[in-house]
């Protein structure tokens, strides 16, 4: 794989060299028997600078999710499944290399280990649930316990529900709760006989994405691969960090809608009525698949705000900008993740709706490429936050004392 950087014109060689090299992968994937698609999908990554990314970008925020997001969904209209699970490393990855936590020396260096790990190894970084916000009122409490040892080190022990990408990835990244404190800390996945993965939660079109609970059964885990045992900055990494995966999950998803209408651009161009003119000359035809379109490019244009925001909030934090704003800021920032989620995981929906009544019943024949798309668009909704919660949020802020405007006030100046 060529470099990502020249010395004449390194934004031009980065947007088309990860353009070209997620086109490539996602090509082959396509034209790859099913039972080698996993294997082709993350052989061509590991050989792409797709994963590494972040690794080479670390103060250009902004430039690094715009190439993420269009990598991201040129892979996914090749696999949902698989380009979901991908982006658990990668908003990991880029949200642990661009945000500055001046405040937290260790914190920051620690950190930097892990990303030249990542980069030097080729490896890949998977990322365990943070958390249950949905449970049986019965269920026991599920979280990693973290306990200090007198050497230095730690043992953990316990359950994480959701783990993706759960056979491919080399490191983990996981919180667990330390003296009644929320940690972060990561751990190599690979031959740990103390990490014991369960059977996959995913059946069907999902199933790709290798999602899996993972027990703690005494691991242990040296100080160095400690990254937070502080609330307050544990907190803070996972809320920036779930603003990057809630703007860059819904390339994935806007991917797959996208195969969806190649689907009936191929359909409306081979099908012909009985006066001998295609579909794609019906003005009706035209219209609806017009429709649709604009409903994805609309989507597509809006998720790069975040980009914007999130370089902002960088930018002023590296510069020493106050507290209050720096708040408004990264309060805008999750806000601009939410909003782009629920929006364009809702429109990948529609779309792909919009393309199996343009081409009829034959797209729900098991074979045909919109019959697994319908099943994994669905899932787009699902990941946090859920829209229920956020339109109640949003409604008790609209409904409030202040006057209403709606805007990005902090992060759109």
């Amino acid at each position: 794989m060529n470099s990502l950087k020249t010395k004449s014109n390194p934004q031009a060689i980065e947007v088309q060299e990860v353009r070209r090299q997620a086109r490539d992968i996602a090509d082959q994937v396509l034209a790859a028997p099913a039972e080698k698609r996993v294997r082709t999908y993350y052989d061509g990554l590991r050989a792409s600078v797709i994963p590494y990314m972040p690794c080479h970008m670390q103060e250009r925020a902004g430039d690094l999710y715009v190439r993420c997001y269009e990598a991201l969904y040129y892979l996914g209209g090749a696999s949902i499944p698989l380009s979901v699970a991908f982006t658990m490393h990668l908003y990991n990855l880029a949200s642990l290399a661009t945000l500055p936590v001046p405040a937290a020396p260790d914190f920051e260096r620690r950190r930097q280990i892990l990303i030249d790990t990542v980069r030097r190894y080729k490896s890949l970084l998977a990322i365990s649930s943070f958390g249950e916000n949905i449970k049986h009122k019965d269920d026991p409490f599920k979280n990693v316990i973290v306990t200090p040892k007198g050497d230095g080190s730690f043992v953990c022990e316990g359950r994480k529900g959701f783990q993706s990408m759960a056979s491919e990835a080399d490191i983990l990244l996981f919180s667990g709760l330390i003296d009644e404190h929320q940690g972060m800390f990561y751990t190599s996945i690979k031959d740990q006989s103390a990490l014991v993965l369960g059977p996959s939660l995913f059946a069907g079109a999902m199933a790709p994405s290798d999602t899996r609970p993972v027990d703690f059964n005494g691991l242990v885990i040296r100080q160095r691969n400690v990254l937070s045992v502080h609330d307050d900055l544990t907190d803070h990494v996972s809320h920036y960090a779930t603003a990057w995966f809630e703007a860059l999950a819904t390339a994935v998803y806007l991917g797959g809608a996208c195969q969806a209408l190649e689907e009936v651009r191929k359909f409306a161009r081979s099908v012909h009525t009985d006066d001998d003119v295609t579909l794609a000359e019906l003005d009706g035809f035209v219209a609806e698949s017009g429709r649709l379109s604009v409903m994805l490019r609309s989507n597509l244009a809006m998720a790069r705000s975040f980009g914007v925001c999130a370089d902002l909030y960088c930018r002023l934090v590296r510069e020493g900008a106050p507290a209050a704003q720096l708040d408004g800021v990264a309060a805008d920032l999750m806000d601009c993740g939410s909003v782009i989620k629920y929006t364009a995981t809702k429109a990948a929906q529609d779309i792909v709706a919009g393309a199996r009544a343009l081409i009829g019943t034959r797209s729900m024949s098991v074979s045909h490429p919109i019959y697994a798309l319908t099943e994994q668009v669905c899932f787009g909704t699902m990941h946090p936050t859920i829209p229920a919660r956020m339109e109640r949020s949003a409604g008790r802020e609209m409904l409030g004392e202040k006057p209403y405007t709606g805007l990005f006030e902090w992060a759109m100046v």
